[in-house]
């Protein structure tokens, strides 16, 4: 598939890429290893309160996200979720995106907006810590 952009990560910023890159009427395809758009907002916290996103004082992650999808929805974003960008090689057109199920996208331009989106939890830097793994540490 041809598109001027390929945006790795369907989190806040991968969205307001989108309508960013629409307003300069390019048409993006969106790949994020989830299998819903909004990221970190979505998945871990979206009842959580955000106080530093421009011109709102406070919005709750889901409310951004639902906002981010309505201001980006105008210019038809191709989302190809559930899946991860694995190869990115540079072409005669300009790149080419392989992801995890084998879809092919060839674009002028990468935009990488991907926060944690393949994210696992992080293990205190405790020496020892293994043996309480599973017990008294989750």
């Amino acid at each position: 598939m041809n598109t001027d952009i390929v945006i790795i990560g369907a989190g806040p910023v991968g969205l307001f890429a989108i309508f960013e890159a629409g307003m300069l009427k390019m048409k993006c395809h969106v790949v994020d290893t989830l299998d819903f758009a909004g990221g970190q907002c979505t998945a871990l916290y979206p009842e959580k309160p955000i106080y530093d996103i421009p011109a709102n004082p406070q919005i709750s992650a889901e409310d951004l996200i639902k906002n981010l999808e309505i201001q980006a929805a105008p210019f038809s974003p191709v989302y190809h979720l559930g899946q991860s960008a694995e190869v990115i090689k540079k072409t005669a057109y300009g790149w080419n995106v392989t992801t995890s199920k084998g879809t092919e996208l060839s674009c002028k331009a990468i935009i990488i907006a991907a926060g944690c989106g393949a994210f696992g939890p992080n293990r205190p830097p405790l020496a020892g810590i293994e043996e309480y793994e599973g017990k008294s540490i989750f």
